[in-house]
């Protein structure tokens, strides 16, 4: 499996003497998928910076609603707009989602687009939603690529989150998504040899996790001593603490693993 970070950031940027990162976005090649996952906002961008061509892109993963991590109509108009004009043409997107978003989305593509509000128009793919946080572990297969979803806790608890894992060939790859502490997030990073894990909240800012729900360093390493993780990798961090901050705050945890702090279109194989 190959993993390409196409936003690493958050939803600000321009700190001073912080470097501007996108917000997250992910493609995962697992076999002969490309599972994107998170589509923030000018992905599209990105995917063709990274050398993707983003009409390919046939399966997304979005972990929450928040619109940090979920642009889909935007990205939708962009391929509509090569199916019309150019190709080759995107056919259908299996978008694997909490229920927020799959029961949701059709009011929200309303909104913006009322002259179709139906996606009559032969221009649009066909879109195939899976509900993946009711009951609060769903599985479905994508290709050979084994796919698990896990609730967690993030919003106070008012929003509907989820992690992803995947499994391939004996590897396992897990994104977090936004997440507190909890046991879903352990469960789900349990012997991953890559764990794409949220680290949003400072590193004195210990409460978050319990309350708003974002993980320090020094949980995102508990987690990922305990889960028996392999690699960890460091995303949605805001750039206030260093990445030598965040490392030796990780390591306090007696996370003795591979760790990286994820900048936008690094490119990591497992």
């Amino acid at each position: 499996m190959k993993l390409t970070v196409l936003g690493s950031g958050t939803c600000g940027s321009q700190i001073p003497g912080v470097q501007n990162r996108f917000p997250p976005a992910f493609v995962l090649e697992a076999g002969d998928c490309k599972i994107m996952f998170d589509c923030s906002e000018a992905v599209r961008f990105r995917l063709e910076k990274a050398g993707f061509n983003y009409v390919d892109i046939n399966h997304l993963c979005i972990s929450h609603a928040h619109p940090d991590h979920y642009a889909l109509v935007h990205f939708l108009q962009s391929i509509g707009c090569i199916n019309s004009w150019l190709g080759p043409r995107n056919e259908r997107i299996d978008v694997y989602a909490p229920r927020q978003i799959t029961d949701n989305f059709d009011a929200l593509w309303a909104l913006y687009v009322p002259d179709d509000p139906h996606r009559k128009n032969r221009i649009w793919p066909d879109l195939k939603f899976h509900p993946m946080s009711n009951p609060d572990r769903c599985v479905m297969m994508i290709g050979d690529a084994k796919l698990t979803s896990f609730s967690v806790y993030h919003g106070f608890g008012k929003v509907d989150a989820c992690a992803f894992r995947v499994e391939l060939n004996g590897k396992v790859f897990v994104y977090s998504g936004d997440t507190g502490e909890g046991d879903s997030i352990r469960e789900c990073a349990r012997d991953a040899d890559l764990f794409l894990c949220e680290a949003s909240a400072r590193i004195h800012d210990v409460k978050n996790p319990f309350e708003y729900g974002h993980l320090t360093p020094a949980l995102a390493g508990d987690i990922a001593h305990k889960s028996g993780v392999k690699h960890m990798v460091f995303f949605h961090y805001t750039g206030l603490n260093t990445d030598e901050e965040m490392i030796a705050d990780c390591r306090k945890s007696g996370y003795e693993g591979s760790l990286t702090v994820a900048k936008d279109f690094d490119v990591l194989e497992f």
